[in-house]
Parts: C-alpha cells; sequence; structure tokens
C-alpha cells in the first residue's frame, strides 16, 4: 500500500494582439516560479492570427532560455503548441524545434488534441 500525490501545474499562454517586452518577462517570470518552487508543468502557447511581438523577444526569450535550460528541461514535462493553421503546424512541428526544447514537444491545430496528449503522458508518468 502506499500513496502518491504530485503536483504538477498546466500553463496556457495565449498571445494577441501586441505582445510587449513586459508580457514576455512576465511570461517567463511565471515558468521560473515554477522552476524555483520544484512544481512539474506542462506548457501550452498558441499565437493568435495578427498577434506581434516586440523587436526583442526573441533575444529576451534567448537569454533566460540559456540561463534555465537544465532546470526548465528537468521541470516541463512536455510543451504543446496550438497551431492556428496547418502551414504555422508544419513551420513549429520540426526536429529542430523539438531538439532545442529538449523536452516532450507536440504540435498540433486541435487545442482538444493538445490537452489528451498532456493527459497521456500525465497517466504514463502515474504508471511508473
Amino acid at each position: 500500500m502506499g500513496l502518491t500525490i504530485d503536483e504538477t501545474a498546466v500553463i496556457r499562454a495565449v498571445f494577441h494582439g501586441q505582445v510587449s517586452a513586459e508580457e514576455i518577462r512576465h511570461w517567463l517570470a511565471d515558468v521560473e516560479r515554477l522552476i524555483v518552487a520544484g512544481t512539474p508543468f506542462y506548457f501550452i502557447a498558441t499565437t493568435l492570427p495578427g498577434a506581434s511581438f516586440c523587436d526583442d523577444y526573441r533575444a529576451i526569450q534567448a537569454v533566460w532560455y540559456k540561463q534555465h535550460k537544465a532546470a526548465f528541461r528537468s521541470f516541463c514535462r512536455g510543451l504543446v503548441r496550438i497551431a492556428t493553421s496547418a502551414e504555422e503546424q508544419q513551420r513549429l512541428d520540426t526536429p529542430a524545434l523539438h531538439a532545442a526544447w529538449g523536452v516532450p514537444y507536440f504540435v498540433t491545430t486541435d487545442a482538444a488534441a493538445g490537452t489528451r496528449w498532456i493527459a497521456r503522458h500525465m497517466e504514463a508518468a502515474d504508471a511508473r
């Protein structure tokens, strides 16, 4: 007999409109908060059509990821990208992006499929 209690968070970020540097930093701070707390998490990201990002968002994200890469890979149980078109899905679902993130990575155009993917991964972890 026994009992195992796991806490796992699901973060969902929907980027829309004009996304500022402050908003990028806020998003990364939320992820960092989970890492510091030692809370495993799944991340779901959607970028809606028409969204635009501040000029330096890639640099902000790259610096953060370089500093937190090992911890991110340790606590992120999976990354789901919800594409808004088949073309975006094809652009996001590449071997290079799978390797870059270093965590289980799933790209779909169906948000429900992304949620089911997370549920399957959680169930598989419970079976161990």
